[in-house]
């Protein structure tokens, strides 16, 4: 394994007076002749001894993916987007993340011209004539590349995705000895064209919140429960061996997420300077839809892999998160239904705290994210918040009715234009 280190001068100032005192000391004191340039001698050894004992230390900086590539006589990185019909939108991600590395696409039994417009991109392009899904469609593109034997890593990314210019090589960095999954920063591409719709505002704000205040302790533990399947970095043997047409859940991230976790196959890290905008729905119907099926494919994995059940940090950490979620869904409608029933507090004084509440958190967030919109936006992210609850209990049923899933198909959200 290839080891990187950065020179790292070490100031001798100190050193350097002490020789200007001696010399000083030498003439004000009217010596010989010689006291100066005695006095500088002895400054020049003890200037030497001192260089001896705190000579240029190195900072060692862990290797990491790139210089494993090296090593291996691989490429350090390359991109894989699965798509169905993704048409100009996919060409135009590809044309972007392309500077980056090698970017390969799987038309998944795309009905457009997806496949040509990739192709006249510059990706190279597997057509699946019958649709499989995403899960599927991933783990034969990685076969059909041979990507794992070309490559120490590989980001997926949705079709619509764009990439900062440096988020391959922000992940990367991240990538060090045992690091198998560097997830990148999710931000809502809230452009022009979606600038007052109040369903991306609210994704916007809460990627915010959730990746503030839970992604980068869950980092620094190794607890990381939730991905982004539009914006994570693999270690590619790690993504050839999780990988299944067959994915049980209707959620791909969410297994390859457990599966590293529970045969502890590395560490998932957050990599925050690695910047990625995805596109977000627009409307009631498609929001709603999403957030069931991410819900639901998060509660068939604690399921299907037993979350809680083993003594690790990780259980334990799970476990601290579906408390949490159980409190959101239904600690304020409780304290709201007992003041109603006039055995609590005042619902009304309930009500002026929770929505003063949701305000201040509207507005800190719109400092941090620059969007003062969110502001304004306040009121319909405040009832989209209990809407959110209405979701969590109806994705709890979904999973208890289908805890496993036989194929990973679903239709993704309309797209709009971005910058």
């Amino acid at each position: 394994m290839a080891i990187r280190s950065l020179e790292a001068a070490t100031p001798q100032r100190g050193a350097s007076l002490f020789v200007g005192l001696l010399a000083l000391l030498g003439l004000t004191r009217r010596r010989r002749a010689s006291s100066p340039l005695i006095a500088t001698g002895l400054g020049t050894l003890l200037l030497l001894a001192l260089t001896g004992s705190t000579r240029r230390r190195r900072r060692i900086a862990p290797a990491t993916a790139a210089d494993d590539a090296v090593a291996h006589g691989k490429g350090a990185a390359c991109i894989l987007i699965a798509s169905r019909n993704g048409g100009a939108q996919l060409a135009s991600t590809v044309q972007r993340v392309r500077r980056q590395c090698p970017v390969f696409v799987v038309s998944d039994a795309s009905t457009d011209d997806t496949a040509a417009l990739a192709r006249e991109a510059g990706a190279d392009v597997l057509e699946l004539s019958v649709n499989v899904g995403k899960p599927a469609a991933i783990t034969k593109a990685l076969r059909h590349f041979d990507i794992a034997e070309r490559f120490e890593t590989v980001a997926v990314i949705d079709d619509d995705t764009r990439l900062a210019d440096d988020f391959i090589a922000q992940c990367l960095r991240r990538m060090t000895a045992g690091v198998s999954i560097a997830v990148g920063k999710t931000m809502s591409d809230w452009g022009p064209s979606v600038r007052w719709n109040p369903w991306v505002a609210a994704r916007a704000f809460g990627y915010w919140k959730y990746q503030i205040f839970i992604r980068r302790g869950q980092s620094a533990l190794n607890v990381m429960n939730c991905i982004s399947g539009s914006n994570s970095l693999y270690r590619a043997a790690l993504l050839a061996d999780v990988a299944s047409e067959q994915t049980p859940y209707i959620v791909d991230d969410t297994f390859w997420t457990l599966e590293t976790h529970r045969r502890r196959l590395g560490r998932i890290v957050y990599a925050p300077r690695a910047v990625a905008w995805v596109q977000d729905p627009t409307n009631l119907r498609d929001w709603y839809r999403q957030n069931l099926r991410w819900l639901w494919g998060t509660m068939q994995g604690i399921a299907g892999h037993k979350v809680g059940r083993q003594a690790t940090v990780f259980d334990v950490a799970y476990l601290g998160v579906i408390l949490d979620w159980i409190l959101y869904v239904a600690l304020w409608p409780a304290l709201l239904i007992a003041g109603a029933l006039g055995t609590g507090t005042d619902p009304l004084h309930l009500l002026v705290i929770y929505v003063l509440g949701y305000f201040a958190w509207a507005a800190i967030g719109a400092v941090f994210l620059r969007e003062w919109r969110l502001i304004p936006l306040a009121p319909a992210l405040l009832a989209m918040d209990w809407l959110m609850r209405v979701n969590f209990v109806h994705a709890f049923f979904k999973a208890i009715r289908e805890p496993r899933t036989e194929s990973c198909r679903w239709v993704s959200p309309a797209r709009y234009q971005t910058a």
